[in-house]
């Protein structure tokens, strides 16, 4: 049974773009020695090519992890800069243990529904082959 359709409204959140990398062998596949702040850029990059969206014109950017060191935080900032999103955008790295992931794009659509932001960026990094568990 299909359920029945909502009309949209104004403050409903969209979701616009959902990228990845390739996923490979830990410590042996092809991107083992790819650090996981490339990995980053490489997605940054992507999602505003593919939206379109001015790298300026992101408010927010949550990103979810729980391997990486409280250095961590700079080594996404670093790529955030790279791609082409201004050091003026907001960033946190949310740590959950499990789907931290998820729970940064729940952050980013949160603080869009409140009207704290329109645009922003939510995702998670991990590299089992820089930080093996």
């Amino acid at each position: 049974m299909t359920p029945p359709s909502r009309k949209q409204l104004p403050e409903d959140v969209v979701i616009v773009s959902a990228l990845r990398t390739p996923l490979c062998r830990s410590r042996k596949g092809a991107l083992a020695k790819v650090p996981p702040s490339t990995l980053v850029e490489t997605v940054f990059r992507a999602t505003l090519e593919k939206t379109r969206v001015d790298g300026s014109d992101v408010e927010d950017i949550c990103m979810g992890n729980c391997l990486m060191p409280p250095s961590g935080f700079a080594a996404v900032r670093m790529a955030q800069v790279v791609a082409g999103i201004p050091y003026t955008a907001g960033l946190q790295l949310v740590n959950r243990q499990c789907s931290s992931g998820l729970q940064a794009v729940a952050h980013i659509a949160n603080a869009i529904q409140a009207k704290q932001i329109t645009i922003g960026i939510g995702g998670g990094v991990e590299s089992m082959s820089f930080y093996p568990m």
